[in-house]
């Protein structure tokens, strides 16, 4: 794995993420893969919440031969570029060969009905089982409960969402695992390539990188403003993480000096020390556990150096952390190590902390991060959160909402307080909608409390804003 301008790439050839795919499709886990290119890669640089949902992704495949140069200029080249473009078909073929039933989502209903004429007619044995296009509208409007049933009860082991990005990543990572679909891809216009209402680049500009100006000069209007936008960014991002690999020498004197030694209750955690430059040639001094069962506090203040390489070991262990919904704090992180994480902005998805002391503190915090509720006068009742609500948390989360909704007597209002909440994802902005419904449902009402800037900005950034309104009367309590 390797960071390319703050987001995770898999060193993945066409056929290598095709086998992943198939062995995704015969697990009954449900699983998302993401195709990245240029412009969705400027997107989730300034944007938290699809930084998150590209960095959790169970795969994450370069579609777009400038990041593919990029990757080889940072010394950690990708070897292929692989597009949605290209794996859709090898994908339909496949599925058609081993009875995989498939559903498409998105675009319109004429295009998926044109997709699966042609598509069950070129690929024998092709099933698509399924057809849904949604309404114009925010995705937090639609009946994302209905969609989801009627994907479940299809059969489908393929979802191909055509909302265009970032819509359709959002709606993935938000709803994935309720579909009950073992794998989900965000394949944007690829439909269109499939029903002949766009035509691809010819082969000699797809292999030399020149596809987009195929693309631009069908419709230049729309596209030239977005692709000088990109390459402004490709440029200015691009810069600024080289040149945050080659301070060596400013960046290798800045270190701290090792921690005391851990009292009982730290030493219950996962220990790890990174040290030296952490490169391509070498990541002997970056390991990272088997598996994660407690909280990992990562001592990086002698670490002195980090390339595309060691910030995709980091991504590695942010990934097994999160999947096993366990806190990563970096202690004590030399002025390298913050650098190179600040550079291409991945110092939101960790915590880091000057002291251990400071870092257990943020572990206890955690710990006790329960919905914590309280009952104010006239029937408002308040829940309040104290961690990050993400896709992790969303099932202990709604139980929270769901038992004080339907266990309260007399609630007449629900406020949830995000004031200690640092991060929001799709998912759980999901399970806010599914909570306003059911008090909605019950003749109430559900609002939203002391979000913090980032947060706000999320909720904004997803419309929910538009369905759930900020609690403007008076502090609970």
């Amino acid at each position: 794995m390797t960071v390319l301008l703050g987001l995770p790439f898999h060193d993945l050839t066409l056929d290598e993420t095709l086998d992943y795919c198939v062995a995704a499709m015969a697990d009954g886990k449900s699983r998302y893969l993401v195709t990245a290119n240029v412009d969705f890669t400027a997107q989730a640089y300034e944007d938290p919440d699809l930084k998150k949902i590209v960095f959790f992704a169970d795969r994450v495949v370069c579609d777009g031969m400038p990041l593919v140069w990029l990757s080889r200029w940072f010394g950690a080249p990708l070897r292929e570029r692989v597009t949605g473009s290209d794996l859709v078909p090898r994908l339909l073929e496949t599925c058609a060969r081993l009875g995989h039933p498939v559903y498409f989502f998105g675009s319109d209903l004429t295009t998926l009905r044109e997709g699966k004429v042609i598509a069950e007619a070129r690929y024998p044995g092709l099933t698509v089982a399924g057809l849904d296009s949604p309404p114009m509208g925010a995705v937090v409007e639609w009946d994302n409960e209905a969609l989801c049933e009627r994907m479940r009860g299809s059969g489908a082991r393929l979802l191909l969402v055509c909302l265009g990005c970032p819509k359709q990543e959002r709606w993935i990572c938000a709803h994935h695992q309720e579909t009950g679909i073992p794998l989900s891809i965000g394949v944007g216009a690829s439909l269109d390539f499939i029903t002949g209402k766009q035509k691809r680049a010819p082969k000699w500009m797809q292999k030399t990188g020149m596809e987009w100006f195929w693309r631009m000069s069908g419709s230049p209007t729309r596209l030239i403003s977005r692709y000088c936008k990109d390459l402004v960014f490709l440029l200015k991002a691009g810069v600024r993480q080289a040149c945050s690999q080659r301070r060596r020498k400013i960046l290798a004197e800045s270190v701290h000096e090792p921690s005391a030694a851990a009292t009982p209750e730290e030493a219950a955690m996962i220990r790890l020390e990174w040290h030296g430059d952490l490169q391509k040639s070498g990541l002997a001094g970056a390991p990272v556990p088997e598996m994660v069962k407690a909280p990992v506090l990562l001592d990086a203040s002698r670490v002195t150096f980090m390339d595309s390489s060691g910030l995709g070991r980091l991504a590695l262990l942010i990934r097994m952390c999160r999947a096993a919904d366990q806190l990563l704090v970096a202690v004590m992180p030399s002025a390298a190590f913050k650098t190179a994480v600040g550079k291409v902005q991945m110092d939101f998805l960790f915590h880091l902390a000057d002291s251990e002391l400071a870092a257990m503190r943020v572990i206890r915090e955690r710990q006790a991060s329960g919905g914590a509720c309280k009952l104010a006068d006239g029937g408002v009742v308040w829940v309040a959160f104290k961690r990050t609500l993400d896709a992790l948390y969303y099932a202990d989360m709604m139980t929270i909402l769901e038992s004080v909704i339907t266990g309260t007597a007399g609630i007449r209002v629900l406020v949830v307080d995000l004031k200690e909440v640092e991060f929001i994802d799709s998912r759980a902005v999901g399970g806010l909608i599914r909570a306003w419904k059911l008090m909605s449902g019950n003749g109430g009402a559900l609002f939203y409390a002391d979000a913090r800037p980032a947060v706000r900005e999320i909720i904004a950034l997803l419309r929910l804003d538009k369905v759930l309104a900020e609690w403007k009367g008076d502090p609970a309590g």
